[in-house]
């Protein structure tokens, strides 16, 4: 009977722990509504990766979004630097691995980015001993509004 009991008891909790897991979801990504398809490359592993993926959308609900503003003139630096960064990863990337998903389908051009199209960007920088900052940790996503398809760029060392 003990057995039993022991047997109930764990299989109840194996269920209860399994109904409380819950696919991840990027909110930045859902908050837009519901998308068509994606595609999403990665490279790496736990603590050192990089991701770069598009997501298509019939219509997005990118106006008035608590997460994304229209592109601004004074936002190109910064997306060239992130950009830039990222970009640089990829280069990594091919020399140990020319076949990586990420560095096969990266396809992103930038000439895309115009005062039409939304951004959001989260990253952190590390200032080093020797003083020198670098970006450590960065999403950013680019909305195109002419052809409604969301570009995520990820980078964590």
């Amino acid at each position: 009977m003990r057995r039993i009991r022991r047997i109930v008891l764990s299989v109840l909790l194996l269920t209860m722990s399994l109904a409380s897991c819950k696919a991840l979801e990027n909110e930045v990504v859902a908050s837009l509504g519901v998308y068509e398809s994606r595609e999403f490359y990665t490279s790496g592993g736990f603590q050192d990766f990089t991701d770069y993926a598009k997501y298509y959308f019939g219509s997005a609900e990118v106006v008035n979004n608590v997460y994304f503003t229209k592109v601004r003139e004074r936002d190109f630096a910064e997306l060239n630097r992130l950009l830039d960064n990222f970009e640089s990863w990829i280069q990594i990337i091919r020399r140990d691995d020319q076949t990586s998903s990420v560095v096969v389908n990266y396809d992103f051009e930038r000439k895309i980015i115009d005062l039409e199209d939304y951004i959001y960007v989260e990253s952190e920088e590390h200032t080093w001993p020797d003083g020198h900052i670098s970006l450590v940790n960065y999403n950013v996503y680019i909305f195109d509004w002419q052809t409604q398809v969301l570009y995520y760029f990820h980078n964590n060392i």
